[in-house]
């Protein structure tokens, strides 16, 4: 089965409707011309942040709902794709002209304040201050593993293994973490929030080196471009050290079909 199949199947199964709630949850804050936009930056997408959450919550017991975190998580997202296709220049995104493309410089810039707004209003209905709090350190390390992988490009020069890691644990991976930390607080054991944040941030890193490897050569604006020859080697290491980090992790959760299901996604992104 391809991901993109499996992902689809499983998102069907777990978080059933999303992209419906989702746009209604938008248009409900009354905002048509701006939830518009909104609607159109997540268009596409294929909700692996959320279903990775929901998957979390419910292999360690259902408590809360989950969907605020799921909207807000998904949302984090795709604010930070607008930022990375004006950076990047990007021509296309899923298959359409990227927002900035369709709707110009200066509203990427508004509607990304206005989504960070309503992120911070959906956590917040929790009323459990350490979801801000991961929210929060995510934003700080999103932003920081892209001004990192900014200030490489500028520099021109070959780029370190470390370096490269660098930028796709904060710009990536810490997202993956996040959401896997929100289902853990959110459910019957948040004793597990740390555990699952290891977790999603090594499914993270496997996601974003595979997803690199495929545009390896193709897109001149790739970081895993800029790789030293020492660098290239390692990327193999890499990706096996954190797939056993993910699935060691993975092993001290309850056994239950969301277990599976997550070590499957697990297994299936590593080898694609």
């Amino acid at each position: 089965m391809q991901i993109e199949e499996l992902f689809n199947e499983i998102v069907a199964e777990v978080i059933p409707n999303f992209d419906e709630l989702l746009v209604n949850k938008l248009m409900s804050y009354g905002n048509d011309e701006l939830s518009r936009m909104v609607i159109y930056s997540i268009g596409g997408g294929k909700r692996i942040r959320p279903l990775i959450l929901a998957l979390v919550n419910r292999s360690l017991g259902q408590k809360e709902d989950i969907l605020n975190a799921g909207f807000s998580i998904e949302l984090m997202h795709s604010l930070s794709l607008i930022h990375d296709d004006v950076i990047d220049k990007e021509v296309s995104r899923r298959g359409s002209p990227p927002f900035y493309k369709t709707y110009g410089i200066d509203s990427s810039l508004l509607i990304t304040d206005y989504i960070f707004g309503v992120v911070i209003d959906l956590i917040n209905q929790y009323r459990m201050p350490e979801l801000i709090d991961v929210l929060a350190r995510t934003s700080i390390s999103m932003s920081a593993g892209e001004f990192k992988e900014l200030s490489l490009f500028r520099e021109d020069r070959d780029v370190s293994i470390q370096e490269y890691m660098e930028v796709i644990i904060n710009k990536t991976a810490s997202l993956f973490g996040a959401a896997a930390k929100l289902g853990a607080l959110l459910s019957a054991l948040p004793s597990f929030a740390d555990a699952a944040y290891e977790f999603g941030e090594s499914l993270g890193i496997i996601y974003q080196i595979k997803d690199d490897m495929k545009d390896k050569g193709k897109v001149f604006n790739e970081l895993i471009n800029r790789l030293n020859r020492e660098g290239q080697m390692a990327l193999n290491e890499a990706l096996e050290s954190h797939y056993r980090r993910a699935m060691a992790h993975l092993e001290a959760f309850p056994n239950n079909k969301y277990r599976e299901t997550l070590e499957n996604i697990t297994s299936t992104i590593f080898k694609a």
